[in-house]
């Protein structure tokens, strides 16, 4: 099984992605008010804040727009560069109004989040995952 989301249209992964990108953009602030307090020029500055800032922007916008992918095959979820077993977890939670499935997993390199577009996917993937793991 195999599905598509976009971060913009999941409201769990948009904000897990504009807080990231928030706290880039305070740390570039944040450097360059320290840069102009250490006596850097003022205009280079404000023009070196400015580019990084419009590249922070561009990013947001790639970053929220890009189809990310998963798939199910003989057990495994694949979400680049991670897997998961799904036979060594131990427990999932569903939340339908969020669009998210999380895994209850210890591996720290495995995917622990499963992040939908649309109810119909979830509620697939969700079926899947009773035949698997038995709750």
């Amino acid at each position: 099984m195999i599905w598509r989301y976009r971060a913009i249209k999941n409201p769990v992964a948009r904000v897990k992605w504009l807080l990231f990108c928030a706290i880039l953009m305070a740390l570039g602030f944040g450097y360059t008010a320290y840069k102009i307090v250490v006596g850097s020029p003022i205009g280079k500055s404000v023009i070196v804040a400015s580019i990084f800032t419009l590249f922070i922007v561009l990013y947001t916008i790639i970053t929220l727009g890009k189809y990310r992918y998963y798939y199910i095959e003989n057990g495994v979820v694949y979400y680049k560069p991670f897997k998961t077993d799904l036979r060594s977890v131990k427990d999932y939670k569903v939340d339908e109004d969020r669009l998210v499935i999380k895994l209850h997993v210890r591996n720290p390199f495995s995917v622990r989040t499963l992040y939908f577009e649309n109810l119909e996917d979830l509620k697939d993937v969700e079926k899947l995952l009773k035949r698997i793991i038995k709750k």
